[in-house]
């Protein structure tokens, strides 16, 4: 049982650490800027890749530019890369638009060649990461009283 506890422990602290550092870049991204871009290419590419059973798989391809103080700047980022993981939200975007359409674009204050259109929401990540750290303090009392 102990073996038990001390597992679940240990999935327990690395859920809170993975959740915490997607929290901590949502949370620093709220305080991005907002302009508008426009649209050069949305499509889905023909991969090199393939399934398993030999179907042709598609990669999204999304770029935009934008202007920060008079300085133009192409993006291609539809979050940021610790949120990037879900190809089906970027697909079902690429789908709504057309080339020359315009899109927000929230950028670094500090460096404006940074950029995406979708930031992280920071509330899932900060829900998660607390919900681990009760889990974690829960298993460690069991453990303790073992």
């Amino acid at each position: 049982m102990t073996h038990l506890l001390l597992f679940g422990a240990v999935l327990a602290l690395s859920a809170f650490i993975y959740f915490l550092r997607r929290f901590s870049t949502a949370w620093a991204m709220r305080r991005w800027q907002r302009t508008q871009g426009m649209v050069t290419t949305a499509e889905m590419r023909r991969s090199k890749q393939k399934t398993h059973d030999g179907c042709l798989l598609y990669d999204p391809v999304l770029r935009y530019s934008y202007s920060v103080g008079g300085r133009t700047f192409e993006g291609s980022r539809y979050s940021h890369k610790t949120a990037d993981k879900d190809a089906g939200r970027l697909t079902q975007f690429i789908a709504r638009l057309t080339q020359g359409s315009e899109v927000p674009v929230y950028y670094h204050p500090h460096n404006p060649a940074e950029a995406v259109v979708q930031p992280p929401a920071w509330q899932g990540s900060a829900m998660a990461a607390l919900s681990c750290a009760l889990l974690l303090v829960v298993l460690a009392a069991f453990l303790w009283a073992a």
